[in-house]
Parts: C-alpha cells; structure tokens; sequence
C-alpha cells in the first residue's frame, strides 16, 4: 500500500506546488473576509442530500444481488467515503463494499461490481453534463490568466473521458453477456497461479458478474434519475459556496465546477484528494474571471466543507455498526460471503 501512497503523495505535491504558485497564501487569507458563512447551511445540506442520492441509486444497483434497506447502503456509502478521505487509490470504495457485505451478508465481489458500475455512470453523467456546457454555455476562450483550464482542454478531457467510461461500460458488459466464455479466458490467464488461489478468483469474478446486471429497463431509469440528482445537488452546493464569496455567476459556474472537479480527482492523489482538488477548484473560478485570491479561498472553503461532512458522518458510522479502524483495512476478520 506505500506505493500507492507514494504516488499519490507526489501528485498531490506538486499539485499543491501549482495551487500556491497561482494564489499566495496571504491573498487566501485576505478573500476569507469576503465568505458569508450563511451559505454553509445550505451548502452542507446539499451536499449531504447527494449522498441521499448516491445512497437511494446504490438501491436500484444491487436489486440484482439483494435488495438491501437505504439505511444500510447510506452507513456503508459514508464509510467508504471516510476510507477515500484516509487510504490512498480510491479504496475507500472497497471499503464500503466490504462494509456492506458485512453487515447485510451479500456477496462482497457482486457488491463491487455495483460500486464499479456506478462509478461508470457517474462518469457518464459528468460526461453528459460537459456536453451541454460546452453546446450551450459561452465559455472563455484561450488560456484565462491565473487559471490552468481552457474550453480546449475541457473538449480534450471530455472525449478522453467518454473513451476510459464508455471502454469500461463496454468492457463490463461483455463479461456480463459472455460470462462463461470471460471466466475460462480468465482461468486460461491464470494457469501459472497456484489452484487454490486461482479458483477463489474465479469464484470471486463469477460473483462479480452477479453485481453487473439490472434487472429491469425501469430500475435503469431510476438509475440515470438518481445520477442526474446527484450531481445536480453537487452542482447547486458548488455553486451556493461561489455565491458565498459574492462571485455574481450563474449556476452554470456549478455545473463546470463538478466537471472539472471529477475529471480531476480520476488522478492518483493523497488521501482526500488534497492539492489536486484545490488546484482543480481554483483554477476553474478562476478561468471563470473570479480574483485569484477568491479562488484560492473558495477553493479550500470547498475541500474543507466536503472533508469534514464525509469525515463526521462516516466516524458516526462507524460507531454506530460498533467497527473500528480496522474496517477501513480489511483488518475486522470479518468472513462474509465472498
């Protein structure tokens, strides 16, 4: 795993380099005086409410494997988001696939393939929401001074997007249609493995494919309703944290801010995605001709409400399921179904 944390602490390092080359941290400091702190009320509302979201499309995703409580899938949801903002690599993700397998006993690699496949429309939706901008929004052009983005990267961002999701939907699907033939040219690859571990992966990835279907075309729908949801609520939150900082723009401000934020946070980082998150949300008000002093603060302001709200209610959590830290690392002994 230090690998993994070496990588990520390096990006995140130089992320934080370029963060702090565009916007000093006096400048910070001096635009916190232009925060109404009002705004976190709802801003912090939103924010929870996509998790509302997040939580109730998990639902309609493991109706394949089980169908499992929204109280549940919220506990295991805000766990994993804890584990993102501790571990390096995104595992917060396998944490709360563990977490859920755990405590309602359905198969942790069908549970992961939810999570993976939810990613995916995540992405597609980010996607989606892009497309519009870039068809119906007058974005600036050419290179913004004190901003790193252009309507050129975005469009470059946008179809290398569209490549690494739609691959990966495709790919999914194809072990979903063509399961037996997937498992034997797995099993193929994996002759030089030892018996014993290469039939528990096979096992593993036969269970996986079980979280890959949807039963039904209308549970899809729901599923794109509730993409849709939360990242509209997303959308809102980033930009009732602009207008905090009386930035007059519209909510389409919140629109391109959610984009370029999860294109961003596709790279390696430090646990909680620091620098690179700062350096994404700074350089995308600023390409929006926000002060570079007001960027930089928004931009904190912003990393700061999302760590503390997924950090508080993933420990409450925790506590609540009676888990320790072990959970976040697979250490519990826990021996639910695989």
């Amino acid at each position: 795993m230090w690998k993994h944390y070496l990588i990520g602490l390096l990006v995140s390092l130089a992320a934080v380099y370029f963060f702090f080359r565009t916007v000093s941290p006096s400048q910070i400091l001096a635009s916190l005086n232009q925060l109404s702190p009002w705004y976190l009320i709802p801003a912090t509302a939103l924010y929870i409410l996509s998790y509302v979201f997040r939580a109730v499309r998990w639902h309609y995703l493991m109706l394949p494997v089980a169908r499992v409580r929204f109280r549940p899938l919220f506990a295991a949801l805000m766990i994993g988001f804890l584990g993102n903002n501790l571990l390096p690599a995104h595992l917060g993700e396998v944490v709360r696939a563990i977490v859920l397998g755990r405590s309602e006993r359905v198969s942790k690699s069908a549970t992961m393939a939810t999570v993976v496949l939810e990613r995916i429309y995540d992405g597609l939706t980010v996607l989606f929401m892009l497309l519009l901008l870039l068809l119906f929004v007058k974005l600036p052009s050419g290179q913004v001074q004190g901003s790193l983005i252009s309507s050129y990267n975005l469009r470059v961002a946008g179809w290398l997007g569209l490549a690494l999701f739609g691959g990966l939907l495709l790919l999914l699907q194809a072990l979903r249609w063509q399961r037996n033939l997937s498992i034997r040219l797995l099993g193929w690859c994996l002759r030089p493995v030892p018996e014993s571990l290469r039939l528990r992966l096979l096992a593993a990835c036969d269970n996986f494919a079980d979280g890959l279907a949807v039963t039904r075309a209308r549970d899809l729908a729901w599923i794109g309703f509730y993409s849709l949801l939360t990242w509209g609520a997303l959308a809102v939150w980033a930009w009732v944290l602009i207008l905090a900082f009386g930035v007059k723009l519209g909510l389409m401000a919140g629109v391109l801010m959610e984009v370029v934020l999860a294109l961003a946070l596709l790279i390696p980082a430090a646990p909680a995605f620091v620098g690179t998150f700062h350096l994404a949300a700074a350089a995308t008000l600023a390409f929006m001709g926000a002060d570079p002093g007001v960027a930089g603060s928004y931009a904190m302001v912003l990393w700061l409400n999302h760590f503390v709200v997924t950090t508080l209610i993933g420990i409450y959590y925790l506590w609540r399921l009676g888990l320790g830290w072990g959970a976040l690392t697979g250490r519990n002994g826990d021996q639910a179904a695989c």
